[in-house]
């Protein structure tokens, strides 16, 4: 697979990067759908390829074992927060794609698909902390988490059946900046809309706010119908002399993965006011008619330049958008009609290496190839094979790229690697890694110097174990699963141990009761719910009792450091007819993460 960098930011001016074709999204209902949005008709475009996606938690940090789903495909992110879908289809018009895990806001991003390219998104998880709270008889003020309010008249909730609620009402929220260059990887879908009357519009932020309400038991819970909440978020000082003193309001629905115009936003004393019906994202935001853009971007031998990151801004003003260049150097989505706009494009550490006037446009535009002199790329190309114990080449395997804070990820499939990036001017060395994903281990860390090219000849990965992962072993074939999660369950006391693959029908589920190391034998209220493999036809059930014969946990350790075992015993697999009684071995290192 192509490396994947830091990723595309899908962006107030909504842009995507490319990959290789993809189809058409189907989505879920929702209990709530704007009527703007029931009227409104997708416009398709269905092309086939790939999708590369990273997904990461506020502070950068890959976020593992998250639930990823594409139209009605489901997957997981791995251990290092990335997630793919291979050969699928997609709508070139807006395809939408949707990230879950428990503790966090969903995150998701609407990109426009390159037809034989490498489609790439990039989603920041945020936390989501159940800190406020009041009664619902009372109603109260909720300060938001980065700044702004939310007002709750009295006896205003409702529970998921549209019944009233009364006790007390928990509230996560978060404010995000729209001047913070963060909100375009945090915010849902991209910057694109359907107005009042049905158009698509590009969208320009003042704002945003995100909430969920729950009951102390967990229950889902919203502002109850007829009722209102009142929200107000700052306007920052760079963009309060252009805000006007009414904007329109717009709703964010995970169906569709688009804003729907729902009403209007008043400035009052420095803060947007509005009243609102419903929860999770609303947003302050100018609308504009909007047009197609595609660019592509090579250097002076006509090399695609690959993740460099492309800033298209309103100049003088706190306006942009970004996207990143795919594997065949290109970047293509929507842009604001009728605006004298600036393009700039920026390595990974988000240095200015070009600038150049764009528009105003009045009509689809293909900028065509943009040629970047070498003299300011401050690129980096590594080579090299990654071997395993025996001197083989990995066949599963992926390399690590580090260096000022930023990462490059590139996987491999037995052949050698060749990568091409963009280091920061501070950069004194890159530290590269490579892992064997099928033997779950590591590489010992090699630095190298920045700039050129360096041929990093056979990298040895054995010895240095993996974590994060589920191993199974039966009747000679060795599985691994990453990224396997932990947790624990609603109980306070037992360990659940999982990894889930919708795509290759591959299902791990199996408890201990209890948080620390010791053995866990037989059936003493431990069990497993389903072990399932379909690739390797395994579909396997207690030949007696409900769990494994001998289970050890070895280590269990504190948060951020790993949970180890083993596990083993007869199992009937009823995956090949007639059932067979094999012996299944197994372990697992997991990183705890509660």
């Amino acid at each position: 697979m192509k490396n994947i960098g830091i990723l595309i930011i899908a962006a107030i001016l909504a842009f995507t990067a490319c990959r290789k074709d993809i189809d058409k999204v189907i989505v879920e209902e929702t209990p709530y759908i704007p009527e703007i949005l029931k009227r409104w008709e997708q416009k398709v475009e269905n092309v086939n390829g790939d999708l590369t996606g990273f997904v990461a938690d506020e502070f950068g940090a890959p976020v593992p074992a998250a639930s990823v789903k594409l139209g009605n495909l489901t997957t997981t992110t791995d251990a290092y927060g990335h997630f793919f879908f291979t050969n699928v289809q997609m709508n070139a018009k807006g395809s939408f794609v949707r990230v879950e895990k428990p503790g966090y806001f969903p995150g998701s991003r609407r990109f426009f698909a390159v037809k034989a390219a490498e489609n790439r998104v990039k989603i920041e998880l945020m936390v989501k902390d159940f800190s406020g709270s009041f009664d619902a008889a009372a109603g109260g003020t909720i300060n938001v988490t980065g700044g702004g309010t939310i007002a709750f008249g009295p006896n205003s909730i409702q529970m998921e059946d549209g019944t009233p609620f009364s006790g007390t009402v928990k509230v996560a929220s978060k404010w995000l900046d729209p001047t913070d260059p963060r909100t375009l990887d945090r915010m849902p879908g991209n910057l694109q809309g359907v107005n009042l009357l049905s158009e698509e519009v590009v969208m320009a932020t003042y704002g945003m706010i995100v909430a969920e309400l729950e009951s102390e038991t967990g229950e889902k819970l919203n502002i109850l119908k007829g009722k209102t909440a009142t929200i107000k978020t700052p306007v920052p000082a760079s963009l309060l002399a252009s805000a006007p003193a009414q904007i329109p309001l717009w709703s964010y629905n995970e169906t569709y993965g688009m804003w729907a115009e729902e009403g209007v936003s008043r400035l009052e004393n420095g803060s947007y006011v509005a009243e609102v019906s419903h929860f999770s994202y609303w947003n302050h935001d100018f609308q504009d008619p909007l047009v197609a853009f595609t660019a592509t971007f090579v250097d002076a031998n006509g090399t695609p330049l690959e993740n460099y990151q492309v800033v298209i801004r309103q100049p003088g003003t706190s306006l942009y958008g970004t996207g990143q260049t795919c594997d065949l150097g290109i970047v293509s989505g929507l842009v604001p009609q009728g605006y004298n706009l600036e393009l700039e494009v920026r390595g990974l550490c988000g240095e200015v290496l070009y600038t150049v006037p764009i528009g105003p446009f009045s009509n689809n535009v293909d900028l065509g190839v943009i040629v970047i002199p070498a003299s300011v790329l401050n690129a980096t190309t590594l080579t090299g094979q990654l071997v395993d114990c025996d001197g083989d080449p990995v066949q599963n395997g992926l390399v690590i790229f580090k260096f000022n804070g930023q990462t490059v990820y590139e996987y491999t499939n037995g052949a050698p690697f060749n990568v091409t990036f963009s280091t920061c001017a501070a950069t004194t060395d890159i530290e590269v890694v490579g892992v064997d994903l099928g033997a779950a281990l590591q590489s010992d860390p090699i630095n190298v110097a920045p700039g050129g090219t360096t041929d990093l000849g056979d990298i040895s990965v054995c010895d240095v174990q993996l974590q994060n992962f589920i191993r199974i072993t039966v009747n000679g074939v060795t599985a691994v699963y990453t990224p396997a999660a932990a947790f624990i369950d609603s109980s306070g006391v037992d360990t659940y141990f999982n990894y889930y693959d919708q795509n290759n029908q591959v299902y791990l589920w199996f408890l201990v009761k209890g948080q620390t190391v010791g053995n866990y034998d037989g059936s003493t209220g431990n069990y497993f719910e389903v072990i399932n493999d379909g690739p390797n036809n395994w579909t396997f059930q207690a030949a007696s009792g409900s769990f494994f014969d001998n289970c050890e946990i070895t280590a269990y350790g504190n948060t951020g450091e790993p949970i180890i075992g083993t596990f083993g015993g007869l199992l009937t697999n009823n995956g090949v007819q007639p059932p067979q009684t094999v012996m299944v071995t197994g372990d697992f290192n997991i990183i705890r993460n509660f």
